[in-house]
């Protein structure tokens, strides 16, 4: 029995630090268009595969239970159309709920976004960089994260590191 109870453990431990540290490819021919769960949680994506246009998404919150005090009620369920929101690239869900979100300077802002689900707020957490024209989310490891910059030129893609 208590080995089952660790092995339960050492399961629920490692499925929330991959999805933590896997940022997920939403841009081009990987475009998975439709509800992209929260993992242990109430929110969600809904994802655009806009082809020519860029990947555009929509956050919101799939299980609304009693109206809430806040941005979120029952005729108030989504939250896009901000800078954050176009030409997405790759986003990864974080362990404290927030979401990291990779916009390509093309459509969108070249920026990456941290997103407070909950207040509908959001902050820039990486600038566009110097002739980068697609941020994509590679790796987060801890506070830390890896985005590879294609650069607009196609002179030479490089990577940034950055705290969250």
């Amino acid at each position: 029995m208590r080995t089952i109870r660790l092995a339960a453990a050492l399961l629920a431990f490692s499925a929330s630090a991959a999805y933590a540290q896997t940022p997920v490819q939403i841009t081009g021919p990987v475009c998975k268009p439709g509800v992209h769960q929260q993992p242990q949680g109430p929110f969600a994506l809904y994802v655009f595969c806009d082809d020519a246009l860029g990947t555009n998404i929509a956050v919101f919150l799939r299980d609304l239970g009693a109206p809430l005090s806040g941005p979120y009620d029952l005729g108030r369920r989504f939250w896009q159309g901000q800078k954050w929101a176009y030409d997405v690239t790759s986003y990864a869900w974080l362990p404290d709920g927030k979401l990291l979100v990779a916009t390509s300077a093309i459509y969108g802002t070249g920026a990456v976004y941290v997103l407070e689900l909950e207040s509908q707020k959001s902050k820039v957490a990486l600038e566009p960089q110097e002739d980068g024209c697609v941020p994509i989310l590679k790796s987060i490891k801890g506070s830390r994260v890896k985005v590879e910059i294609a650069s607009c030129e196609r002179k030479k893609d490089y990577t940034v590191e950055f705290a969250i």
